[in-house]
C-alpha cells in the first residue's frame, strides 16, 4: 500500500498537505517533512495549519515555511492542486475547518495516521489511500519508512521536522510505544546531521513564562482518588486569562502526575472557549504498574480516541459535572483491567 500510494504522490505536481487542529510535534514533523521531500523531488507542495503554530514549533514554521486555512475555507484553493495529503489523523472531527472543503472536493486524496481509532475521514471514495498502523510509535515514523521504501531524498530541514515528531510523540523515547523502529530512525537521522541536543533544547526548554505559572496552578488543583491510583487535574477559563496562557500551553502537563509510584491513569481537564471540556488521559505501561488500562477505549466511551496509553476527548458540560464523570470511567476501566489480570493470572 506504501508503494501505491507513493506512486501516487509522484504523479501529482502540486499536493495539498493537512493536518489535525492544535497540531503537535508529529503532525507539524510529518507534514512538514513530506513537504520538503516533495519539493526535493521538484515538485509543489503546501501544508496548511488550523490557526496559529504554538509557539513551541514555531521552528518548525520557520523551517518548513507553513501556511494558515484560509478563513473562506479551502474552495479557493482547490484548482492549485491535484491532490491531497492527510497526515496524523483519519478523523473529520480534528480537522473541523476543512471538513466542509474535503466532502465537496473530488481531488484524490491519501490518508497517513497511527491512531486506534475508528476512521471515519474515508468512507467510500475510491480516489482515497488509506495508510493507517496504529502499531507505529509516530505519524513521523510512518513518514520514515514511506521515504525508505520509495526512496525519497531527505534533506536537513525534513530530517530535523522528522526527528522532532519522533522524540516529542514518545516522550523522548521513554513511552511505551516507542520500538526499535523508532530508534532505527533516529540513528540514521543523526547520521544525516540531525542534533539531538538542540532539538531538545529547541522544544523542551524554550516553554514561556505563562506556562510556568500554569503549571503552578494544575500542580495545585492536583486530587488523588483514595487508592492513589488517579490523578485527576482541572484547569478553568480563570487560570488562563490570569497567568497569560493558551490552550497550547497544557501539551505534556498531563503526564505530570505520572512520577508518583501509586499513580497509573492520570486525568487532565481544561476549560475551552467553546463552552466545552477538553480531557486528556495517560496510563502508565502494565510492565510497570501491572495493569493494562486502556486510555483509546475510554476515550472512545465518551466520545473521543486516541491510543492506547494517551488518548482525549471533549466534553460539553460544566468541568465539575465532566470531572465525576471522567473519574468514574477511569474507575471502571481500572477495575476491568484488575479482572482482566486475575483472569490471564490463573
Amino acid at each position: 500500500m506504501l508503494t501505491r500510494a507513493g506512486e501516487r504522490l509522484a504523479g501529482w505536481q502540486r499536493t495539498m498537505i493537512l493536518t489535525h487542529e492544535r497540531p503537535d510535534g508529529d503532525a507539524l514533523g510529518a507534514a512538514g517533512a513530506m513537504k520538503r521531500v516533495i519539493e526535493t523531488a521538484g515538485r509543489q507542495a503546501s501544508v496548511y495549519v488550523f490557526g496559529e503554530v504554538p509557539p513551541r514549533y514555531a521552528f518548525l514554521d520557520k523551517l518548513c515555511g507553513l501556511d494558515r486555512w484560509p478563513a473562506a475555507g479551502g474552495a479557493q484553493l482547490d484548482g492549485q492542486f491535484d491532490g491531497i495529503l492527510v497526515v496524523d489523523t483519519s478523523s473529520w472531527a480534528q480537522i473541523e475547518p476543512a471538513v466542509a472543503y474535503l466532502r465537496g472536493s473530488r481531488r484524490p486524496r491519501i490518508v497517513l495516521d497511527h491512531h486506534a481509532t475508528p476512521n471515519d475521514l474515508f468512507g467510500r471514495d475510491a480516489e482515497l489511500i488509506s495508510l493507517i498502523d496504529a502499531k507505529a510509535a509516530s505519524a513521523c515514523s510512518l513518514v520514515w519508512q514511506w521515504c525508505e521504501l520509495m526512496g525519497w531524498q531527505l534533506d536537513e530541514t525534513a530530517g530535523q521536522a522528522l526527528f522532532s515528531g519522533l522524540i516529542t510523540d514518545t516522550g523522548w523515547f521513554r513511552f511505551s510505544n516507542t520500538d526499535a523502529a523508532t530508534f532505527r530512525a533516529a540513528a540514521a537521522l543523526v547520521e544525516r546531521g540531525c542534533r539531538p541536543e538542540i532539538l531538545y533544547a529547541r522544544l523542551y526548554e524554550t516553554w514561556s513564562q505563562a506556562r510556568l505559572r500554569l503549571k503552578a496552578r494544575l500542580l495545585n488543583s492536583l486530587e488523588l482518588s483514595p487508592d492513589g491510583r488517579i490523578a485527576t487535574m482541572c484547569l478553568t477559563l480563570a487560570d488562563f486569562a490570569e497567568t497569560g496562557a493558551t490552550q497550547a500551553d497544557t501539551e505534556e502537563l498531563v503526564n505530570e502526575p505520572m512520577s508518583a509510584e501509586s499513580v497509573i491513569v492520570s486525568v487532565l481537564l481544561s476549560e475551552m472557549d467553546s463552552g466545552k471540556i477538553r480531557v486528556n488521559l495517560r496510563s502508565k505501561a502494565p510492565d510497570v504498574c501491572g495493569l493494562d488500562v486502556d486510555m483509546a477505549a475510554l476515550a472512545q466511551s465518551l466520545g473521543g480516541g486516541g491510543h492506547r496509553r494517551a488518548a482525549g476527548v471533549r466534553v460539553a458540560g460544566p468541568i465539575g459535572e465532566v470531572k465525576t464523570r471522567v473519574v468514574q470511567a477511569a474507575q471502571d476501566a481500572i477495575e476491568r483491567a484488575t479482572k482482566e489480570r486475575r483472569k490471564t493470572s490463573k
